[in-house]
C-alpha cells in the first residue's frame, strides 16, 4: 500500500468550501453523513459548533487538487470522537494515510473511536477490519416517496403543533437529551447547540413537531429538515423522540406520523432517515409510512 509520492496532508481552510463541495460530489454516498448538495447548506453544517473544520477536518491534496478528508467529531462528554473519511481515487493509500491522521487527532480527545462505512464500500471495510476496528453496530438508511395521505390520529388528550419561538429551546433540549440518553453513540447536545441548528438554513422553528399533554407538558418531538436535490424538494426525518416518563401510550407511532405529514404538507418530494436496525417498533411504523431501506451503514470501535 503506496501513498503516492506528491500526496500532501493538510488542515481545511474556508477557501476550500467549494473544493470541499466538488470532492464530495466526486466520492458520492459513502459513510454515515448524507452531505449537503448546495455550498451554502455545507457552509451551515461545517458551521456547526462541534465542528471546528480548521481543526477537525485534513484534505489529502494531489497536485494542488483534493482527492480525499477526514473529519472528527470530538464528543468529549461521552468519551469518543467520531471519524468521517472519504476519497476521490481508487486504492486504499490515501484513504489509510487519512484514517492515521483522524486517530492521532482523536486519540487526544477521547479513548475511543467510531467510524462509518456504507455497504458499497467493501474494500474500505475491508481496510478498516485490517487496521484492527471491530464492527458493533448497523443502521439502515430508510426512503419514502412521501405519498401516504391517510389522516393523522392523535390520542385523546394531547395536542401537535410546531414551534413557536427560541424560548421553547430548553424544554426541546431536555426532551431530546432524555429520549436519546441510551441509544448508541448519542452525545447530549447544550441548548446553545440546539439553538445553533434552529437557525441552520435547513431547519428552522416550523420544521420541529411538537407533542403536548393535556398540562402542556412537551412530551414527543420530531425534527425535520428540508434539502434541495437536483431542484426536488428531499424531506428528512431527522430525529423523533418521546419522554421516557411518557412511552407507552403510542406516542411514538404519532409524533412519527406528524412529523411525516407535516413534510407532505411541505410538498416534499421524497423523504428519507437513518434508524438503528435494532429499533424494531420504529421499524414498524416507517414501514407503515412506506419508508424502505436504500442502504445500509456499519459503525466501527477501536480503542485508541
Amino acid at each position: 500500500m503506496s501513498t503516492p509520492a506528491n500526496l500532501e496532508l493538510r488542515n481545511f481552510k474556508w477557501s476550500d468550501l467549494d473544493a470541499f463541495h466538488r470532492l464530495l460530489n466526486a466520492i458520492g454516498r459513502h459513510g454515515h453523513r448524507d452531505w449537503p448538495s448546495e455550498p451554502g447548506e455545507l457552509r451551515a453544517t461545517l458551521e456547526f459548533l462541534r465542528v471546528q473544520p480548521e481543526n477537525n477536518i485534513a484534505f489529502a491534496v494531489d497536485g494542488g487538487e483534493l482527492v480525499g478528508y477526514a473529519i472528527i467529531e470530538p464528543e468529549a462528554n461521552i468519551g469518543r470522537s467520531v471519524i468521517g473519511v472519504g476519497a476521490s481515487t481508487p486504492g486504499m493509500a490515501i484513504r489509510n494515510d487519512l484514517i492515521g491522521w483522524a486517530t492521532d487527532c482523536a486519540a487526544r480527545v477521547a479513548p475511543i473511536a467510531h467510524l462509518s462505512t456504507r455497504d458499497n464500500e467493501t474494500e474500505f471495510e475491508k481496510l478498516v477490519e485490517q487496521l484492527s476496528w471491530s464492527k458493533v453496530r448497523t443502521y439502515l438508511k430508510l426512503i419514502s416517496p412521501g405519498d401516504q395521505t391517510r389522516e393523522l390520529v392523535v390520542p385523546s388528550g394531547f395536542s401537535v403543533r410546531t414551534m413557536l419561538g427560541l424560548d421553547e429551546v430548553p424544554e426541546l433540549t431536555e426532551i431530546q437529551n432524555a429520549a436519546f440518553a441510551e441509544h448508541f453513540g448519542y452525545s447530549p447536545n447544550t441548548e446553545e447547540e440546539i439553538k445553533a441548528q434552529l437557525l441552520a438554513t435547513d431547519t428552522g422553528l416550523d420544521n420541529v413537531v411538537l407533542v403536548h399533554d393535556s398540562d402542556n407538558r412537551l412530551v414527543a418531538y420530531c425534527w425535520t429538515q428540508i434539502n434541495l436535490r437536483d431542484g426536488r424538494k428531499v424531506g428528512r426525518i431527522v430525529m423523533t423522540g418521546v419522554h421516557p416518563s411518557s412511552r407507552g401510550q403510542g406516542l411514538g407511532r404519532t409524533i412519527a406520523e406528524a412529523g411525516y405529514r407535516h413534510l407532505v404538507d411541505l410538498g416534499v418530494h421524497s423523504m428519507e432517515l437513518d434508524v438503528d436496525s435494532m429499533n424494531t417498533a420504529a421499524l414498524r411504523v416507517y414501514e407503515f409510512l412506506g419508508f424502505a431501506k436504500s442502504s445500509q451503514v456499519s459503525w466501527w470501535e477501536r480503542e485508541l
